[in-house]
């Protein structure tokens, strides 16, 4: 995806005049507009998210270490560089930290949104949707805050709903079943304006996964390669 970005200096007079603000609010949500997967402009990639949702899991499974299903708090633990490999192909992920999902660790997420070109996926335990909505709600604020104060480029958000497995046992249909749960993760999320957030939650920026199941690692492996 390339991002366009005009000069209003370039622009004749008469139509700035016209439009006014209008205009310009047209050119900052262009300038702003984040892709959905990591692209050749992508140079970091940071993972966020509420408690238990899967975020050290993440980290493990895309570097292929050994996963541990009894859950254990993180408080700040340092991420080596990396490769992943999909595609026939090896991407560097450079090194980052993985951090917890308590209150407490937000103010680090200024540090690690930090340079052009960063990737922000931010995971959502579906289980716990709408117990832990408002929370979700202001962590996106403050990210949408982060890119746009430093007036970064290139940026792309993705929100990964996690614990899949355990979301509406009954449905044995995959489709269905994912179907529902994106359109559950939008209208928990949007049922109202999240004010100064311009990240945009849409189909294109949600997937689905259970983060033990290789089919679901494999698509994020691929993502991050860029297929």
């Amino acid at each position: 995806m390339v991002l366009s970005i005009v000069n209003e200096a370039a622009l004749p007079v008469w139509i700035l005049w016209v439009f006014g603000s209008s205009l310009i609010s047209l050119l900052v949500g262009l300038f702003y507009r984040l892709v959905s997967s990591p692209d050749e402009k992508t140079k970091r990639i940071v993972v966020f998210g509420s408690k238990a949702s899967g975020k050290t899991t993440l980290w493990n499974q895309l570097m292929d270490k050994k996963v541990v299903t009894e859950y254990r708090t993180t408080n700040q633990e340092k991420i080596e560089s990396f490769n992943v490999f999909a595609n026939n192909r090896y991407v560097r992920v450079f090194a980052t930290k993985d951090i917890g999902g308590g209150d407490m660790f937000v103010r680090y997420y200024n540090e690690l949104i930090s340079e052009n070109g960063t990737f922000v996926y931010f995971l959502v335990d579906l289980t716990r949707l709408h117990e832990t909505k408002q929370e979700i709600r202001s962590r996106l604020q403050v990210i949408s805050k982060c890119i746009k104060d430093k007036k970064l480029l290139n940026c792309g958000f993705k929100i990964i709903a996690t614990h899949f497995d355990e979301y509406d046992k009954n449905n044995h249909y995959l489709l269905e079943k994912t179907k529902k749960a994106k359109a559950e993760v939008i209208s928990v999320l949007t049922d109202k304006k999240i004010i100064n957030c311009s990240l945009k939650i849409d189909l294109d920026h949600i997937m689905v996964a259970n983060l033990l199941n290789k089919y679901y690692i494999d698509i994020i492996k691929k993502e991050i390669a860029q297929e």
